[in-house]
């Protein structure tokens, strides 16, 4: 595969918005750095790889690419000792994974 010329930057964090809202749980993945590869995002609480893939298609061009993507934790995810991070998948044998959230439901 054609080689990648720099190591993508993966942060996860709740969205503003979200966390005025308080009846819902949305994450926002925000990836910088990115080459021009196929690629695809997943969300993972504790470490496990939520079903839902988030599909991503760049434009070749020579300039690295800045990404965000969403997603909505479902209510049975909504519990005290959970932490996510988002994965990004590039190929086979390429992915990067975010720093943890630690835990968001203190409740």
């Amino acid at each position: 595969g054609p080689a990648v010329s720099s190591t993508p930057t993966v942060l996860i964090r709740r969205s503003l918005p979200d966390l005025l809202d308080g009846d819902s749980a949305v994450l926002e993945c925000a990836i910088t750095q990115l080459s021009s590869i196929d690629l695809y995002v997943t969300f993972q609480a504790n470490g496990v790889d939520f079903p839902e893939k988030q599909y991503v298609d760049l434009p070749a061009c020579k300039d690295p690419h800045s990404i965000t993507r969403h997603f909505f934790v479902p209510k049975s995810h909504w519990k005290t000792d959970n932490t996510f991070t988002c994965k990004v998948n590039q190929g086979y044998s390429n992915s990067w994974v975010s720093n943890s959230t630690g835990k968001l439901f203190g409740r």
